[in-house]
């Protein structure tokens, strides 16, 4: 069974049960299935075949649902990017997957215009003829568990982009087991709002509202806690999920108790740790408790939730989900001991194939079959995970990872600056803040307005630096390695 065949099996099952919902737009399960098809045809005619990379680039909105299954129908692979980056990021990703369309709208598509020989389909009235020209795809695929079915980038912590792929296993064992532990079903709506081309938002929402014959309410973007709460109120959403960024401004929102949320059963969190205090005043609020969880990328992403039911700990992420083994290993891949802090290493269906073009990126990642994930965290004797730190230097601000090193990079091409070193910094609001710690040559003039300057347009905006900071130099051990951990 895969994503597809369930698509299949629930349209025929539930017809005219609401699928989509998208700014009073309502699409059935029938009407999702033909236009997911019809598109699947027109991606043919456009010449994309079998293996083919299609990149979608766009904000939540019914296109990328329905291109994201049309692509995986005729067995091409979903290459899902942020909107938000620059030309210069996007390059980047193109040289490496190389892909033979790109779906966009008209405002981000000057972003990709001579970076390739693509085929660009801008979604709007041109995507509308594309779609009403073609016919129902009627071919049947034979969809073999191991064919990657969507390619995710994610630079880790080295700032360079690994392509993760995620296989039709992946996808359907991680969403499967999501759904039954959270025990949705077709009354359930679910909302969108959390940024469709990131994983946790594809399999916690997207993918799990349509396996459990569900519906997905979209909300194209955060906007703020007064139109997320107004939505919930409108649509009836049975499930919200959200950075706990998103978490702290509805808590932080006033006039929150004007807005119906009863019918909202299921709060899920993950992609950064949620304050304790933020957990405890919106089930104050709200009389429901947040739910954690703790993935990544590799692994589809969920590895934890806690328990709906049963024990709960603070600050824990909860235990593995059915079929997921956790390990707590040293360097070596030895297990530690329960209680004490080491890698955080994973084994199961949800675990990737691979990084795309990456051998000796995948040899080193994994360890005698097991995924090692860079996070530290221990187990305590009831199995319960707990997530200490990255391993290494990545800083989840908002729940958006920003790689140092990509930064550092560029800075470092500045003319006046000699040394440099980003870090995360605690921030109340975001989690962590993007600080950049910098060194000039003696005499040398400069300041965080022309360093900000410098970055913008060759970086998404969340990644510039929010605060610099100025030394003569920067302290480093005897091989010249510039010490973070004295500058935090």
């Amino acid at each position: 069974m895969n994503l597809l065949q369930r698509l299949r099996n629930i349209s025929k099952k539930l017809p005219e049960h609401e699928a989509l919902v998208y700014k009073g737009q309502k699409i059935s399960y029938s009407q999702f299935d033909r236009l997911v098809n019809k598109t699947a045809d027109a991606l043919l005619k456009l010449g994309i075949k079998e293996g083919d990379r299609v990149i979608l680039c766009l904000l939540n909105c019914p296109e990328f649902v329905i291109s994201y299954y049309a692509i995986m129908r005729i067995k091409a692979i979903v290459v899902p990017v942020n909107p938000a980056y620059t030309v210069a990021e996007l390059r980047t990703i193109v040289k490496d997957c190389t892909p033979s369309a790109i779906i966009t709208s008209d405002i981000m598509a000057e972003k990709f215009i001579g970076q390739d020989k693509s085929e660009l389909i801008i979604v709007g009235k041109e995507f509308d003829r594309l779609i009403d020209s073609s016919n129902e795809l009627q071919d049947e695929y034979h969809y073999n568990d191991n064919d990657t079915a969507v390619l995710l980038y994610t630079s880790g912590t080295t700032g360079v982009p690994k392509g993760v792929m995620l296989t039709h296993e992946n996808l359907y064992s991680n969403v499967s087991v999501i759904a039954k532990t959270l025990e949705l079903n077709s009354t359930d709506r679910v909302m969108l709002v959390a940024p469709a081309y990131h994983s946790a938002a594809q399999t916690g929402c997207m993918n799990n509202a349509l396996y459990t014959g569900a519906s997905l309410v979209i909300h194209d973007r955060w906007q703020g806690p007064k139109s997320v709460l107004a939505a919930i109120e409108a649509e009836k959403v049975t499930m919200f999920f959200g950075p706990p960024v998103f978490y702290q401004m509805i808590c932080s929102f006033p006039q929150y108790a004007d807005y119906d949320t009863s019918f909202l059963r299921l709060a899920l969190t993950g992609a950064a740790p949620l304050p304790e205090q933020i957990f405890n005043k919106f089930k104050d609020m709200f009389k429901l408790e947040i739910v954690e969880g703790y993935g990544l990328s590799e692994a589809s992403p969920v590895v934890s939730l806690v328990p709906l039911k049963g024990m709960k700990k603070s600050g824990s992420a909860g235990l593995p989900i059915d079929g997921v083994e956790v390990r707590i290993i040293d360097e070596q891949g030895s297990d530690i001991p329960r209680g004490n802090i080491g890698e955080i290493a994973v084994k199961g269906p949800n675990v990737m194939k691979g990084y795309y073009n990456n051998e000796e990126e995948t040899r080193e990642t994994f360890i005698s079959g097991w995924l090692r994930t860079g996070d530290l965290g221990y187990m305590d004797d009831d199995g319960y995970i707990f997530i200490i730190d990255r391993k290494k230097d990545l800083i989840i601000r908002g729940g958006v990872n920003v790689y140092p090193r990509e930064i550092e990079e560029l800075l470092s091409q500045h003319p006046k600056v000699h040394e440099v070193a980003v870090v995360g910094i605690p921030n109340d609001l975001l989690g962590e803040e993007v600080k950049a710690f910098v060194a000039s040559p003696q005499g040398v003039d400069i300041n965080a307005r022309e360093l900000k300057e410098f970055c913008r347009g060759k970086l998404a905006n969340y990644k510039i630096p929010r605060q610099f900071e100025f030394k003569e130099e920067l302290p480093k051990n005897s091989t010249g390695k510039i010490l973070k951990r004295k500058l935090v």
